[in-house]
């Protein structure tokens, strides 16, 4: 095999190897990056959201620990904080996943590009030994070696061919230095930043806990103290009146839906008395009606009913109907309101979490959240009224009997 042939076999090979190293992962890598990136970004906004939302309501619980009594708003505040604590370690959770796995991908796709790093000053080294061995690439030995003008032609095609190769070869090794180089400060800023995110992760663990903690002790206290029993029932009392006047003024709403209807439902509402399915199941601890303490001997009025059940169990819808109200309420934690048009309302309360939406509409046996003990001063616990206009039902005249 002559030169020549030896040269094309050699260019052959060595833009196979250029192919091999060329092909896919820089790229796919790269995309897996920026959508971490966009991911990453994503969450930080919220992050911050939910951090200034904390710091407020961080804030506030200080203003109100200097004020007496405000037991319920204290409470109310504290596990409004917890609840946002939550969130924000779910989300930097999420965050530092995130950086992990850019991390990896990073740490892959700068061993690959060592790889083409490698590979490419290793094919320089073979291009400038086998120039030095063959000793074609001076002008002078190609004139005086040709056979004939068009050999000489077809040698000066070659050797610009191999120039042109190597000139490519060399801008490829400083083009992946360079990309060396950045993948490198860029790996070291992740890791920075996941360092970072770690921290803040550990600091706002342990605020979670002192302040879980601190509902706890309030909890205790509260339970254990006479007078500030007392003044927690008589906020209790202020907080059922609240209820009560939002439900009223959710009743002169309600009157603005077509009246043919809503006696439709009514009367399909109605029918269902002692056969409504129970929101959650459980042991009654609180009947209707009035209910003694049997300590202090001091006695409130209860609206509804009081179901002991496991904590994330899902409370369920008793009947179809649609969403008129979610949020927070003092002593009673996140609550759901449901309008079962007639008149008829259901109240479900000190809910963990809530799975839907105001005006949404809803159908029986629909998890409205899990129960919870947001507000609650004995525990999980799911407190469920049902109401006709203001007036407050026992339940247990509409639930099945078990």
């Amino acid at each position: 095999m002559d030169w020549k042939s030896q040269c094309c076999t050699k260019i052959s090979c060595l833009i196979a190897l250029f192919l091999f190293f060329d092909s896919g992962y820089g790229a796919e890598s790269d995309k897996v990056i920026s959508q971490f990136d966009q991911e990453i970004r994503k969450t930080s906004g919220v992050l911050d959201s939910i951090k200034t939302e904390l710091e407020k309501g961080r804030s506030r619980l200080k203003e109100l620990q200097n004020e007496e009594g405000n037991y319920l708003t204290r409470l109310e505040q504290i596990e409004k904080n917890i609840e946002g604590s939550k969130t924000y370690l779910d989300l930097l959770s999420s965050q530092i996943d995130s950086v992990q796995e850019v991390i990896k991908v990073l740490g892959d796709s700068l061993e690959i590009a060592q790889q083409k790093l490698n590979s490419r000053q290793k094919i320089m080294k073979t291009r400038l030994r086998q120039a030095y061995m063959s000793g074609v690439s001076h002008p002078l030995v190609i004139i005086l070696t040709s056979k004939s003008p068009l050999d000489l032609l077809n040698r000066v095609r070659y050797l610009e061919e191999l120039n042109r190769y190597d000139r490519n070869l060399i801008k490829d090794i400083g083009n992946f230095k360079t990309e060396i180089g950045e993948k490198k400060t860029f790996h070291q800023n992740e890791l920075e930043n996941l360092s970072l995110l770690r921290d803040e992760k550990e600091q706002e663990q342990k605020t979670f806990i002192d302040e879980q903690k601190t509902r706890k002790t309030m909890l205790e206290d509260i339970r254990n103290q006479k007078e500030n029993y007392a003044a927690m029932i008589a906020e209790l009392e202020a907080s059922q009146r609240e209820l009560n006047a939002m439900i009223e003024l959710l009743e002169k709403k309600r009157k603005k839906a077509r009246e043919d209807i809503e006696r439709k439902r009514e009367i399909a509402f109605e029918k269902r008395q002692g056969k409504l399915p129970w929101p959650v199941d459980g042991s009654i601890i609180t009947k209707f009606g009035k209910v003694v303490h049997p300590v202090y001997k001091t006695v409130i009025m209860s609206n509804g009913i009081d179901i002991e059940a496991k904590k994330g169990q899902g409370v369920k819808s008793v009947a179809p109907g649609n969403v008129i109200h979610t949020g927070w309420m003092r002593g009673l934690g996140q609550l759901v309101i449901v309008d079962h048009a007639g008149g008829y309302i259901s109240v479900y309360s000190h809910l963990q979490d809530i799975l839907v939406s105001q005006d949404e509409q809803v159908e029986y046996g629909q998890v409205l959240g899990h129960v919870g003990e947001t507000g609650s001063l004995g525990g999980a616990k799911l407190h469920f009224e049902i109401r006709k206009m203001a007036e407050a039902l026992d339940p247990l005249k509409w639930l099945e009997s078990r």
